[in-house]
């Protein structure tokens, strides 16, 4: 489905990627771990059209997309839940996921994702009418990612979902991600909880200092003694 080919990165003259090769298959779930500063978000912004790859290609479904604007990308079935929530703070939790599934044109399909929603997310069905600036932070990032499903994506980019969290509001995170990946949806998950992350991705990429450095599924990574150390404390 994405195929990602020798991406380059830079911020002036700071190099935030270095030839990046990454390749995903519909109807799965993999995830780049890594330190901060990695240029693990940055990779998702190239993706989603948020920042510009200053070398390599981007392919989404056969096509061509890595010189196509955020909103054109969007439309074309990626939709990117970002880091830090980024909501519309003075809207309801209603009104966001309405924003959300704007291009849905089918009313009965945006219905049956609003459900779905609902479904992996109960709190915010009980606070369907709240505003989101009054959620806990929690509760609003489930309220992100409720959002991001609302468009219906053929890939769904997720940015640090547990970011700041307490482990118990954690694991309903990653509960939810993995009711996500039964449901059929492609997901490329970037994320500084190792051992969440692989326990629920097929393949992980490891990425440090802009490259990656190592690859593989759970059950290899585990085998290696620095992804013990340094990522899982073991």
């Amino acid at each position: 489905m994405l195929e990602i080919k020798k991406i380059y990165h830079y911020y002036g003259k700071a190099r935030a990627l270095e030839e990046i090769n990454l390749s995903l298959k519909e109807k799965t779930l993999e995830t780049v771990i890594g330190p901060n500063g990695a240029g693990k978000s940055t990779l998702l912004r190239v993706i989603s059209g948020l920042e510009e790859p200053d070398r390599g290609k981007i392919e989404f479904q056969g096509e061509r997309i890595d010189s196509l604007k955020p909103h054109r990308i969007a439309r074309k079935g990626i939709s990117h839940c970002p880091e830090r929530r980024r909501l519309f703070y003075d809207m309801t939790v209603s009104e966001n996921l309405d924003m959300g599934s704007y291009k849905v044109k089918d009313r009965s399909k945006a219905r049956e994702l609003r459900e779905f929603v609902f479904e992996i997310f109960p709190r915010l069905k009980e606070r369907k009418n709240q505003r989101a600036g009054t959620l806990s932070g929690g509760e609003q990032q489930m309220l992100a990612i409720g959002r991001s499903l609302m468009s219906n994506p053929k890939l769904l980019l997720m940015d640090e979902p547990s970011l700041g969290l307490a482990p118990k509001i954690k694991n309903v995170i990653f509960e939810a991600i993995e009711k996500i990946k039964e449901e059929g949806t492609t997901t490329l998950l970037v994320e500084q909880d190792a051992v969440l992350a692989m326990n629920v991705s097929e393949y992980i990429h490891v990425l440090e200092e802009g490259k990656i450095e190592m690859r593989g599924t759970k059950e290899e990574l585990e085998k290696e003694p620095r992804i013990k150390e340094v990522y899982l404390g073991i």
